[in-house]
């Protein structure tokens, strides 16, 4: 291991040990309890929802599968990393909503026969849920071949292939002699054997199922926020102003990965799918530019919701004006395509725009969740807008502990490999 990894991954434990130390001062030794609305006087905890937002929206599963069900060849090489940024993220994204709702040990209680089908987010869990069971699925007819080929390294890696291909049950049924049965055989027969067609073959029709879930789970939570007594997200186009980010975020994670990628192991071969992500990139912050004018227009148009109005100018002219035009619409959709537009397929060029939207984006969560919430109170005081140490602890650890299970992902199975033809 080399002193700059060891640095990183030292790096990296050291700041998910600082999540968790936040995690558990929010949960066991706060400054004040915990009250009923999830809230203290002048601990709001809502930096959480925010992360939480940020990480199950960022849409490389759409990606992954559009790119598998169309025939992309562009984003052939991306698909894995796709795949696994996009449960990765879920999976912490899903984490993080844990540490704010407490107690989620209830919910298998309420899924064994208690679920409330009118909950909007009931069917936001359910849909994210089944989303990661859809890719794990996907994602494991793509790497099987590539796994099956790692299985016959005689280290680590080649026991987590001969694991996660689930080669050895295909050995075990092929060398236990009193069992006769033909269909057997070829189960364990197709267990040993790579065959890419075959595993194509069902790959694409869940990645369909993937796609039309991950879209559902990301205007769902559009929909949660939606349905809202909250003027600035009682909005109907929130649902698909979340598809859209989500693909901006996706494409810009991808952009920024490959690039990083490239530059850590010197190989160019997933520099291919530049052209495409960014041309992806491109136009939907074109969309998103105009849908987000006209999303203000709409929520915070005079004479139709006073409380709306006033949501809208705070963010636009008061508190988060400076945080809303300089991170949002400049670093975040400006820049980057003037980026874009300009500078072609310039590699420094790209990953800078990558990194701006990615920077754009997550202020953009803070800011949606924090300025929707300015004419809300609880007990008559109003909720202040500071973000509390240890939620910044929490949300460090936890895009921390994103960043290093993809390092581990990336050492551990064979991201680089490619299929035969």
């Amino acid at each position: 291991m080399r002193l700059t990894e060891i640095i990183f991954v030292s790096a990296m434990l050291a700041l998910i040990a600082l999540g968790f130390l936040g995690a558990y001062q929010i949960h066991f030794e706060s400054l004040m309890p915990v009250e009923h609305f999830e809230s203290a006087l002048g601990i709001p905890w809502r930096t959480l929802v925010a992360l939480y937002v940020f990480l199950v929206l960022i849409g490389t599963a759409v990606i992954a599968s559009a790119a598998e069900i169309l025939h992309i060849r562009e984003l052939e090489s991306i698909v894995k990393d796709a795949i696994v940024i996009a449960v990765l993220s879920i999976a912490v994204g899903l984490l993080t909503i844990a540490i704010d709702l407490e107690r989620v040990e209830r919910g298998a209680f309420a899924l064994l026969g208690h679920a409330n089908p009118m909950s909007v987010m009931y069917w936001m869990i359910m849909f994210y849920v089944l989303e990661v069971v859809f890719l794990i699925f996907e994602g494991w007819f793509y790497f099987r071949a590539d796994l099956l080929a790692q299985s016959k390294l005689k280290n680590f890696k080649g026991f987590v292939g001969k694991l996660l291909s689930l080669r050895f049950i295909g050995d075990l049924l092929l060398r236990i002699e009193i069992v006769d049965s033909p269909k057997l055989r070829r189960i364990g027969k197709f267990f040993v054997t790579p065959n890419r067609e075959l595993d194509m073959s069902f790959a694409k029709p869940i990645g369909v199922v993937a796609l039309i879930t991950a879209i559902l789970a990301y205007s769902n939570l559009g929909a949660l926020f939606g349905v809202t007594y909250i003027p600035l997200w009682h909005d109907a186009t929130t649902p698909i102003y979340f598809i859209i980010s989500a693909i901006i975020g996706g494409s810009a994670v991808l952009i920024f990965t490959v690039i990083l990628i490239s530059w850590l192991t010197g190989s160019d071969q997933k520099l291919s799918a530049l052209r495409t992500l960014k041309n992806l990139l491109a136009f939907s912050l074109i969309v998103a530019i105009l849908f987000n004018a006209w999303k203000f227009i709409l929520v915070g148009y005079p004479a139709v919701n006073q409380q709306a109005v006033i949501s809208i100018n705070n963010l636009l002219f008061g508190e988060y004006a400076l945080r809303y035009w300089t991170f949002e619409v400049l670093i975040g959709m400006i820049v980057p395509l003037v980026f874009l537009v300009i500078a072609g397929n310039k590699i420094k060029a790209l990953f800078t725009s990558a990194f701006f939207v990615i920077l754009g984006l997550f202020v953009f969560r803070i800011d949606f969740v924090f300025a929707g919430q300015v004419i809300k109170t609880i007990s008559g005081v109003s909720i202040p807008t500071q973000i509390h140490p240890f939620e910044a602890m929490f949300v460090t650890g936890a895009l921390a502990l994103a960043v290093f299970a993809y390092y581990l992902v990336y050492k551990l199975l064979p991201m680089e490999v490619e299929h035969e033809a």
